[in-house]
């Protein structure tokens, strides 16, 4: 394909001369001669492989800038190479207008273009199709049988595709011809959009409108793009050697650059959010008088395109013959093959401050003529990505100056407000090293912040020659807005600036505590650097307050909770998450019973039940000066008196439950009498033990120290109970006799 384009551009020749009589625009010229070759279809060109493919990785950023491309039909397959997710609109060249009855001459394959199905198939490119008309415009505007067979075909065309609208391309309008053509531009809207609902109606502007065809105040607000054709300011029969399209100016004499013709729309009442700067992917190469910049021309120039130069990089093309200029911002290759040769082109660097103006006018977007001239090669996609795109960052130092360029003055009409805004800048230095601006007239205002809302600086708004000097600004963003009326120009201004920054914040944060009682919370330790504001979220229960550093946060149950904290300062966002399990724990609550609680000498023994819940310990003061730690404990007192008895439980997390009971121990009570009646022996004893009952005993219970019940084997004969006790370890029992008259208590210790 590069073999391809660069045999058709040999020839290739565009009239485009900025005067008030009309020359072919590149567009029309091209269209000709690709005509002229026969197969004028995007079919032919379609079906020639594409060997130069790249693989570009689809972007991480969003578009947020309009990116129009003109796709001509000879293009062919290098729309394989397109970046479909950095090309808002995809305008497929050409319908061809017959001016007597609104027909077309020929729609070059626009109905089974690949190119355009693989637009439409990566759903994020609006598809248009390009109308020119490029003569004989009264005889069309003299026909409203031709505008409306016209307006039926494209809406039909449209429809029949699935695409999004219509491009205008009408060129060498006439002065006569302003209101119709902005009548038909209207008519053609509102058709459309009523037809095909969300479709876009655009028109090409020139770059300079030498007879003032283009009436806003008609075509407001029906349509919704303003391309500026922004190039052929230096053409192939030009005199002088210059760039195709001048950022600002390049020379002393010729004023006509890419900037003021934005100036020039803007104040004529075309909407910022609608204009469209139309950029080329080529320039001109001319034999010249010298090698000298400037220099006149000795023949007529030739089209090169961005593939073209980086093609032969070994060649003409090489670094040794490059040379930069600074006034437009152009790439300049001058060398002597037999002839002294000047090549002026937008590369690399040259496109991305193209890119920067776009985005300091604050105008839509921009335009490419064409699509497919870079082929080969991502350099232009990059640059896209780096500024049109939510990616797209000020960086920490740098120069602005004023939109006539950093030497020369600047132009009338002018009214822009940009903002300088470093990511992570926490104040910025300005040293204006020139400023010259018509005094009472025109003027520079300073805002310390990111936008006009703020502040203004010192002194601000300066005029005639009070420079605003050196300042820093207390934010780490800095607003300027320049007005110049309709009269008299001079040099503007001219500044450096560099940004004090503020690293990204580190987020980190600890969860010491993994056990909480039910309705308590946890404290979150909130160990970030650098942040000054916080984010934070829980996957269950709830936080006292998500923005605070230290939160507090409430489990509702035992588990998983996941834990995300977003640090955030001036300068970006960092985010930690953790999962941990938290262990929710149930109050204590404390509940026992007691055998009884009048007891009498000298087998005063209470027996304690223990059915307290959610308790992982048990604190016993039986009122004696004795304690256990027990579940279940049973406890003989020695001595008359009233004991006060307190239970405490307690669990890891939450707070203790405690119970009461108050024991009455006596010198004697009705009890005694079973003392007589119900004997044990021996006691102490070894391994077995006897019991001699003159009531019937119902049941026996024997419980160690802590009233854990221990299983017995008893052997009954009359009135006599034998139990078997050799398997027990030594140490004081608790013997429980239930007999036909009450519970007899009585404490056996095994030797």
């Amino acid at each position: 394909m590069k073999l391809l384009l660069a045999f058709l551009f040999a020839g290739l020749t565009s009239v485009a001369l900025f005067s008030q009589n009309y020359h072919p625009s590149i567009h029309e010229t091209q269209l000709n001669e690709y005509n002229a070759l026969g197969n004028a279809t995007a079919d032919y060109y379609e079906s020639i492989p594409n060997n130069d493919l790249v693989v570009y990785p689809k972007s991480n950023c969003t578009l947020n800038k309009v990116v129009y491309g003109w796709h001509p039909y000879w293009i062919g397959s290098a729309y394989q190479n397109y970046q479909w997710d950095l090309l808002s609109h995809f305008s497929f060249f050409s319908y061809e207008v017959n001016a007597a009855d609104g027909q077309p001459n020929s729609t070059h394959g626009w109905s089974t273009s690949a190119a355009v199905d693989s637009a439409l198939a990566s759903g994020n490119t609006k598809v248009t199709l390009c109308v020119t008309l490029f003569s004989n415009h009264t005889t069309f505007f003299s026909s409203a049988t031709a505008e409306q067979t016209l307006i039926t075909n494209l809406i039909n065309l449209v429809q029949s595709r699935g695409a999004h609208g219509v491009n205008i391309d009408f060129e060498g309008l006439p002065s006569s011809q302003t209101t119709n053509f902005a009548n038909f531009m209207v008519n053609l809207s509102n058709q459309m959009h009523a037809a095909i609902p969300n479709s876009e109606v655009s028109t090409v502007l020139y770059a300079v409108d030498w007879n003032g065809v283009f009436d806003f105040s008609i075509m407001e607000p029906y349509v919704d793009h303003y391309i500026i054709m922004g190039y052929g300011y230096y053409y192939n029969g030009s005199s002088t050697a210059g760039p195709t399209d001048p950022l600002y100016h390049f020379g002393s004499s010729y004023n006509y650059t890419l900037s003021r013709s934005i100036t020039y729309y803007l104040d004529i009442g075309c909407p910022k959010e609608k204009l469209v700067l139309g950029l080329p992917n080529y320039g001109y190469e001319w034999s010249t008088s010298s090698l000298s910049v400037p220099s006149s021309t000795t023949a007529s120039g030739t089209a090169r395109t961005f593939s073209y130069v980086k093609n032969n990089t070994s060649g003409n093309y090489s670094t040794a013959n490059h040379n930069w200029e600074q006034d437009s911002y152009t790439d300049i290759y001058a060398f002597n093959n037999g002839t002294n040769k000047q090549c002026l082109i937008s590369l690399d660097s040259a496109w991305r401050k193209r890119l920067e103006h776009v985005n300091r006018t604050g105008i839509a977007g921009i335009g490419i003529w064409a699509l497919g001239y870079d082929n080969g090669y991502t350099e232009l996609w990059q640059a896209m990505d780096d500024y049109l795109t939510d990616c797209y960052s000020d960086p920490c130092s740098g120069t602005i100056h004023d939109f006539g360029g950093p030497t020369r003055n600047y132009y009338n009409d002018e009214d822009y407000t940009w903002t300088i805004a470093p990511p992570g800048a926490t104040s910025i230095d300005f040293n204006f090293t020139m400023f010259d601006v018509e005094a009472n007239y025109d003027y520079l205002y300073i805002y310390d912040g990111p936008d006009d809302t703020y502040p203004q600086i010192s002194g601000s708004p300066f005029t005639g020659t009070n420079s605003p000097g050196s300042f820093t600004s207390s934010t780490g963003a800095v607003t300027f807005r320049f007005y110049s009326d309709g009269l008299t120009v001079t040099p503007g201004f001219l500044a450096d600036y560099s940004c004090s920054t503020l690293a990204p914040p580190t987020a980190n944060f600890d969860v010491s505590q993994l056990l909480v009682c039910q309705g308590d919370s946890i404290q979150l330790s909130n160990l970030s650097s650098g942040a000054d504001s916080y984010d934070w979220s829980v996957s269950s229960g709830g936080i006292s307050s998500p923005t605070d550093s230290m939160p507090y946060l409430y489990p509702s149950s035992s588990g998983n909770y996941t834990i995300s904290l977003t640090a955030t300062n001036a300068a970006g966002s960092d985010q930690q998450s953790q999962t941990v399990f938290i262990q929710v724990n149930q109050p204590p609550v404390a509940n026992a019973t007691v055998s009884d609680t009048m007891l009498s000498l000298p087998s005063a023994i209470a027996y304690f039940t223990n059915n307290s819940s959610n308790a992982a310990s048990n604190y016993w003061d039986f009122g004696d000066g004795t304690t256990s730690t027990d579940q279940s404990p049973w406890h003989e007192y020695s001595s008359t008196g009233v004991y006060d008895v307190l239970l405490i439980v307690s669990n890891d997390a939450c707070a203790d439950d405690t119970m009461n009971f108050t024991i009455t121990v006596g010198a004697a009570s009705i009890g005694e009498s079973q003392i007589e009646l119900v004997k044990i022996f021996p006691n102490p004893f070894e391994s077995l033990i006897q019991i001699q009952s003159n009531l019937k005993i119902e049941e026996v219970k024997l419980v160690d120290q802590s009233g854990r019940e221990i299983p017995l084997r008893i052997i009954e004969s009359e009135n006599n109970y034998q139990i078997q006790l050799n398997n027990v370890t030594s140490g004081n029992y608790l013997l429980q006799i239930k007999t036909e008259q009450g519970i007899v208590l009585r404490k056996i210790q095994k030797n």
